[in-house]
C-alpha cells in the first residue's frame, strides 16, 4: 500500500466527530426488597443478591437502547471510522470516543445526525407525555414494592436524556503548536502528534480495510458452502450481511481519498468489488436451487476471493512488512 507521506494533511480531508447519548433506564435497585428476599431464601449475606425494579415496565429501557443502537450501528458507524479512545466530560463521566469522518461524507452525516436527534427527542417527548400514566400503571404492577419517591418529576426525567453530536477539526501541525513553547518543545509536541496520527491512520487502515477483507472472505465462504436443501446448516447467509457489505464498499472511495491517500491497492479492490456486487442484482437469485444458482454462487465466491486475496496481502505487507513509516 502507498506510503502515507504522499497523502494530503489529514486535517484538510477529514473531521473528528463524536456522538454522545444517554437515557433514563427506569431501573432502580431496592435494598429493602433485597433484604426481604435474603430472609425468604435464607441467604447469609443479602449483598450476594440483587433486586431491581422496572419502574415503568420492562420496555422503557429496551425502547431507547434499541433506538440508540439503531442510530449508532445503522447510521453513525457506517459513515465514520474509529480514531481516539473514549474520554471523560467535566463530571468525570465516560464519553464516546472521537471518530473520523471523511470530509466528502460529512454533509451526509450532519444531515443524518440532525434528523436522528429530532426523531430521538420526539420519542422522549412521547415518553414524558405518558409518564404519569406509566406511574399509575406501576402502582398495580409493582404492588407493595411501589414507592412514589422512586419517580422524579417529569422535568428531571427529561434532563436524563441526551443526544449530542459534536464535530472537531483535526490539528494542523506547524500552526497549532502553542507559540509560548520553546522551539525544542514545539518540535517534540509536533513529532509526537504526527506519530500519534500515523498510528491512528494505521489502525484505521487495519480496522476498515481489514473489515472489508473479513466480510468478503465470510461471504465467499458462505456462498461456496451454501446448500439450498440445508439452509440452516452452516451455509446460510443473510440479506442484511450482504447489504452491510455493500454499504462498506460504498464507503471505500471516501475513506481512500480523504484518509488513506488514494491507495492504489484499495482503489483496485474497490473497482473489483463494485463489479462483483453488480452481478448480485437480486440476493434471492443467489439462493436459486437450480444449477444456474449454484453456478452463480460459485462465480461470485471465486471472484470475491480473487479480489480480496491481493488486498489482504497488501494490507499485511503495509502493516507488518518493510513499508512502515519511520
Amino acid at each position: 500500500m502507498n506510503n502515507q507521506n504522499t497523502r494530503s494533511p489529514l486535517s484538510e480531508t477529514a473531521t473528528l466527530v463524536r456522538l454522545t447519548t444517554k437515557f433514563w433506564s427506569g431501573i432502580k435497585t431496592d435494598k429493602g426488597l433485597r433484604v426481604a428476599l435474603a430472609d425468604d431464601v435464607k441467604a447469609d449475606d443479602d449483598r450476594c443478591l440483587h433486586v431491581a425494579k422496572h419502574l415503568v415496565g420492562v420496555n422503557a429501557n429496551k425502547q431507547f437502547r434499541r433506538i440508540i443502537n439503531k442510530v449508532r450501528n445503522g447510521q453513525f458507524y457506517p459513515l465514520t471510522l474509529a480514531w481516539d479512545d473514549s474520554s471523560t466530560d467535566d463530571e468525570g463521566k465516560v464519553l464516546s470516543g472521537w471518530r473520523l469522518c471523511p470530509n466528502t461524507r460529512l454533509d451526509d452525516l450532519l444531515a443524518i445526525m440532525s434528523k436522528a436527534r429530532d426523531d430521538f427527542f420526539k420519542e422522549v417527548d412521547g415518553f414524558c407525555e405518558n409518564y404519569p400514566r406509566y406511574i399509575e400503571k406501576a402502582r398495580s404492577d409493582l404492588g407493595d414494592a411501589f414507592k412514589i419517591s422512586d419517580y422524579p418529576d417529569v422535568d428531571v426525567i427529561k434532563s436524563k436524556f441526551k443526544f449530542e453530536f459534536e464535530i472537531q477539526a483535526l490539528p494542523s501541525y506547524g500552526t497549532d503548536i502553542r507559540t509560548t513553547a520553546s522551539e525544542q518543545v514545539a518540535k517534540r509536541i509536533e513529532k509526537d502528534a504526527i506519530k500519534r496520527e500515523r498510528r491512528n491512520i494505521e489502525n484505521t487502515m487495519r480496522d476498515f480495510v481489514g473489515g472489508i477483507i473479513e466480510q468478503g472472505e465470510h461471504l465467499a465462504e458462505k456462498l461456496a458452502s451454501y446448500d439450498p436443501k440445508q439452509k440452516q446448516k452452516g451455509g446460510f447467509f443473510k440479506n442484511s450481511s450482504i447489504e452491510k457489505f455493500k454499504a462498506n464498499v460504498e464507503m471505500i472511495p471516501s475513506v481512500n481519498k480523504d484518509i488513506l491517500g488514494n491507495d492504489k491497492d484499495v482503489a483496485k479492490a474497490h473497482q473489483g468489488l463494485v463489479q462483483i456486487l453488480a452481478q448480485i442484482n437480486n440476493v434471492d437469485s443467489l439462493r436459486d436451487e437450480t444449477e444456474i444458482g449454484e453456478s452463480k454462487r460459485q462465480i461470485v465466491s471465486d471472484n470475491l476471493t480473487e479480489v480480496i486475496d491481493p488486498l489482504k496481502n497488501s494490507l499485511l505487507d503495509s502493516l507488518y512488512g518493510g513499508k512502515k513509516n519511520d
